[in-house]
């Protein structure tokens, strides 16, 4: 294991905030280490599409001072990992999340909780499908990919909905055609939708460890793979699902939808009402206390 750079002293709480380089399927990622003195438990972040865990740096360092050391992950080929990989699927992201959680549970011997927002939040609840050593999954927002309404989330037209299989087998032949392909954000979602507050978009423009692009091969992987695991009863771990009333991306009725179909020992929706899909960058310190105490509880519960 290699540190990309020496620890740094939070002055007012005392976190130590460090960067690690790990393997991580055949490539190399990076992990932002945020550590109080003391923690109770360990958290695995992984970030929304095209962004890194420094995005969400308010986010984060509120919960190391809660109590909580957290493990930011910068996915193969974003953020501050080395970007060398041009091809990776969400199945790399979620092995990114294995390794990390690999790695938190070997340097402070706690229990993990795995926690992603928007397409972080798909990648962990696939990780609690699929690792037994998770303690409890907490993604904001779930994708069935299987789902015909899953179109909504993009900014694709609904009718595709109707022809939802044969659109798919377009998009994978489309993806083997043309990998490399690479699109913007705002060919497949709806800014509009994600929401319109400066703290989201400002940062995402002007930092250049935020992709601006995602190859079609990646894009194709995104709406394409299934994680069987999440609805057939093979989570073992309390899965909590964190929404948002207001989101227009992942809306109300599609989140109950997916979240009726998810099987786990305990289950709980975890709802705000900032009135966006954003919450997690624009309401961190709500986001943190709420959460804070659901993850005490939750592992209280399965102790």
């Amino acid at each position: 294991m290699k540190k990309d750079n020496a620890a740094e002293f939070s002055p007012l709480t005392k976190t130590i905030y460090s960067e690690h380089e790990i393997p991580s399927g055949g490539a190399r990622i990076v992990l932002s280490v945020w550590e109080p003195p003391a923690p109770e438990t360990a958290v695995v972040f992984i970030p929304a599409t095209m962004v890194h865990p420094l995005y969400y740096e308010p986010l984060l360092r509120g919960f190391a001072e809660r109590g909580f050391a957290v493990a930011g992950l910068h996915p193969v080929g974003h953020g501050k990992s080395p970007r060398g990989v041009k091809r990776y699927t969400l199945r790399d992201i979620v092995q990114n999340g294995r390794d990390a959680v690999t790695f938190a549970l070997e340097r402070f011997q706690l229990p993990v909780v795995v926690m992603g927002s928007s397409q972080g939040g798909i990648a962990a609840a696939a990780l609690a499908a699929g690792d037994g050593r998770i303690a409890a999954a907490f993604p904001h927002n779930v994708l069935l990919s299987e789902l015909p309404e899953s179109v909504g989330v993009s900014r694709f037209p609904m009718w595709l909905g109707r022809v939802y299989r044969p659109a798919l087998a377009a998009l994978k032949l489309l993806a083997k055609l043309l990998p490399d392909w690479e699109l913007p954000l705002d060919f497949y979602l709806d800014r509009a939708r994600i929401g319109s507050a400066p703290e989201v978009w400002e940062p995402f423009e002007r930092d250049p460890l935020c992709l601006k692009r995602y190859s079609l091969h990646f894009l194709a992987s995104l709406f394409t793979t299934r994680f069987p695991g999440l609805t057939d009863g093979s989570v073992r771990c309390p899965l909590c699902v964190v929404a948002d009333s207001g989101d227009r991306l992942f809306t109300p009725e599609y989140t109950q939808k997916v979240f009726e179909r998810l099987r786990a020992p305990y289950k709980e929706m975890v709802i705000f009402h900032t009135g966006g899909h954003m919450l997690m960058v624009t309401h961190p310190r709500e986001v943190c206390d709420v959460l804070s105490a659901k993850m005490r509880e939750v592992l209280a519960m399965s102790q």
